[in-house]
């Protein structure tokens, strides 16, 4: 199974809607992701759903109730933030990763996140981007709504235990709530480039954020979301894009990307070849029905007669008539045998081709076209039993 990196969200049941969002935008551009969810209302009905759908893409999501936090008690001075913000300062008691990435509900994801996971973190608890508000001022804050967290150095550096005191006994100073607390506390974070969390939500004010390619993260941070009647901040079509995405065109988007095209070449572990320029191929019948778990790949630099093509209902024959000598040679190079058994005469030296390439060589003595030297195996024609035996003994070394 493939490792899976960890995203973690705080929300509560009425925000689920957009939660859900968020999450589709991730797995619209990101695979095999392991998601935790900070709540304390959010139904076990819907983690069931989400379960479901995230089951098909290789990821999992975690239900983190904490109930009795008795975060209600904080600063608040913002109507659209409550207080499930003050959740994400839990992370490294009830997430057992050693790093996570936490997302704010009011975001969307338009790339691949893969590389922040890869980010060395140079022993700093956490990782993010300046805010937006403190662009054009001398101040360096960071905007929390998305945190690379190092859970190591955190757990190490008791983050939960310092964040809480600090929220406590200083409430006067967190005009931003807990995006202040956390700055408090870690002043020499790392700083992300602004793509992981664009700010488009403060476009009514002095500090406009350009945008000239689409970022990799967009965050709707202000009052000004995407979600309100009215609203007329940018790219609030593109959340209603990923608010209406189907699971199913998810699942579809990477059934393709991750579509093998070469599996309808390569549908067997082991391939056998053989080089013709007669429609006779002694026992083919006999040893592609006994020999199933071997793909048997005929070639010929001209048309082929219909003895051959009738040949092509069989699953584990492929059939490569007037094949140019780029594909006699990437069929040899993919091959593990190579099959004397046509008869008439020996096509462009391809025996001692087989031979150069460390290929194994059988043959019957009534096709064989070289010295008996050159092969691993040479049996009568009369028994093409013998012929299946070594090929099988072949198979177990």
């Amino acid at each position: 199974m493939m490792s899976r990196n960890a995203i973690v969200f705080a929300a509560d049941n009425q925000y689920v809607s957009q939660l859900t969002t968020a999450i589709k935008s991730v797995c619209a551009h990101n695979q095999h992701i392991k998601f935790y969810i900070l709540n304390d209302d959010i139904s076990k009905e819907w983690f069931l759903l989400m379960s479901e759908h995230l089951a098909m893409l290789d990821c999992t999501i975690q239900d983190v109730k904490l109930v009795g936090m008795d975060f209600e008690k904080y600063p608040n001075h913002f109507g659209h933030i409550n207080h499930v913000t003050y959740f994400r300062y839990m992370i490294p008691e009830v997430v057992p990763e050693d790093r996570v990435l936490y997302l704010d509900t009011d975001i969307i994801v338009t790339g691949d996140v893969t590389s922040l996971f890869l980010r060395n973190m140079e022993g700093k608890m956490l990782a993010a981007v300046r805010d937006v508000d403190e662009i054009y001022s001398s101040r360096t804050d960071f905007n929390a709504g998305v945190l690379l967290l190092n859970l190591i150095e955190c757990r190490k550096q008791k983050f939960t235990k310092h964040l809480l005191e600090i929220t406590e006994h200083r409430a006067a100073e967190l005009l931003w709530g807990d995006q202040s607390a956390l700055n408090l506390l870690c002043p020499d974070y790392i700083a992300l480039e602004r793509t992981y969390n664009c700010q488009v939500g403060q476009d009514t004010y002095h500090n406009f954020e350009q945008i000239s390619t689409l970022p990799t993260i967009i965050h709707y941070s202000s009052p000004h979301k995407p979600w309100n009647t009215y609203s007329g901040i940018r790219l609030r079509n593109l959340w209603w894009f990923y608010h209406d995405l189907d699971w199913a065109e998810i699942r579809g988007y990477w059934k393709i990307r991750s579509r093998k095209y070469e599996r309808f070449e390569k549908v067997r572990p082991h391939q056998c070849f053989i080089l013709t320029n007669s429609q006779s191929i002694a026992h083919i019948d006999y040893l592609s029905d006994k020999l199933p778990e071997i793909q048997f790949n005929i070639a010929a630099y001209s048309p082929m007669g219909p003895d051959l093509l009738n040949l092509a209902d069989k699953e584990n024959i492929f059939l490569y008539p007037s094949a140019n000598s780029l594909t006699i040679q990437r069929l040899l190079e993919e091959s593990t045998y190579y099959l004397d058994i046509n008869h008439y005469t020996e096509v462009d030296d391809i025996v001692e081709e087989a031979k150069q390439k460390g290929k194994k060589l059988f043959t019957f003595d009534h096709t064989m076209h070289r010295d008996a030297s050159y092969y691993d195996g040479i049996v009568s024609h009369d028994n093409p039993y013998e012929m299946l035996q070594l090929v099988k003994e072949s198979l177990d070394e």
